[in-house]
């Protein structure tokens, strides 16, 4: 009896052992099983949970974008280039417009152009005066050393206000400013041949206008040699003086070998009167009228080669 009992002890203790070591055995199983597989996924594994497409491009948007910065203004000033002086107000028309000359230069020998004697109906001149004195303003080395150019880009400021065809062609008071200086001046004129789209006057007398007083007075007070006044359209380019003078005549020669404008002009038989360019030849200015091609255009390369040849050109030659 007694090893009966002992071996069932025995039995009992090895039974208590197996069971125990198979219990280590499972938990031991178990906590490598958790440990070979975590609660999160791995980056492979979430990739192949949740797979991200390659982002295609979006269509395109009407939405303008806020320019980069490369297109603002820089901070730094850059390098500041010639600019277009500041005029000269010589005087003002009928209707209390100011006469603006523009001058170029400083030297001693002193040059000028006069445009818009006729206002809007000419006011492709006015246009090619502008466009001169912006050129010269980006552009001063054109001017010689020794010359000063004075540039009236509207000497009928009032015509020029009032239409851009033949009603803009007299000043406020009815005038024709290029009949209106003291040369051969007369109140009324044949109109045979001459323009006769409107009625227009000489003036109550010569040098009667405002206009025509203030540009004779500037005029007078410089020592202008050479002068150009731009007329449109057509008929060439006219010297100075009645008959013309000898200077003038240079001067209309040397302009004439660089432009297309006719010369000798066209003659269509105009009785001329109270001119403005033979007044200036009656001063011992050489002066020329030139007329541009058509009532639009400027002619502007034209008369960058006009320019030249006339601040080039003395009147010896």
């Amino acid at each position: 009896m007694p090893m009966r009992k002992s071996l069932a002890k025995l039995i009992l203790l090895l039974w208590s052992t197996i069971t125990l070591l198979i219990v280590g055995i499972s938990y031991l199983l178990i906590a490598g099983t958790i440990k070979l597989s975590p609660a999160f996924p791995s980056p492979t594994s979430q990739a192949s949970l949740n797979p991200t497409a390659t982002p295609s491009p979006l269509p395109p948007t009407n939405t303008l974008l806020p320019p980069s910065s490369t297109c603002l203004p820089s901070a730094t000033p850059s390098t500041p280039t010639p600019s277009v002086p500041q005029p000269l107000v010589i005087g003002y028309s009928v209707a209390d417009r100011p006469l603006e000359v523009y001058h170029f230069g400083n030297g001693l020998i002193e040059k000028m152009i006069v445009a818009g004697i006729h206002g809007g109906y000419e006011w492709n001149t006015i246009a090619l005066a502008d466009e001169l004195i912006d050129y010269l303003g980006t552009h001063p080395e054109v001017i010689p050393p020794d010359h000063t150019l004075y540039i009236l880009r509207a000497f009928n400021p009032d015509g020029y206000e009032r239409s851009l065809w033949r009603s803009g062609r007299a000043n406020e008071n009815n005038v024709d400013l290029n009949r209106n200086f003291p040369s051969n001046w007369q109140p009324d004129w044949p109109r045979a041949g001459c323009w006769n789209y409107l009625p227009i006057e000489g003036g109550s007398s010569a040098a009667s206008e405002p206009e025509t007083k203030a540009l004779m007075s500037f005029i007078n007070s410089h020592e202008i040699t050479a002068l150009i006044s731009y007329h449109s359209a057509a008929l060439g380019i006219f010297a100075g003086g009645q008959p013309p003078d000898p200077g003038s005549l240079s001067l209309a020669e040397s302009v004439a070998a660089v432009s297309q404008y006719p010369y000798p002009p066209i003659d269509t038989g105009c009785v001329f009167t109270g001119q403005f360019v033979d007044w200036v030849s009656d001063q011992g200015i050489s002066g020329i009228d030139i007329e541009l091609s058509n009532h639009t255009d400027t002619d502007f390369e034209i008369n960058l080669a006009v320019l030249s040849v006339f601040l080039d050109w003395s009147p010896s030659e």
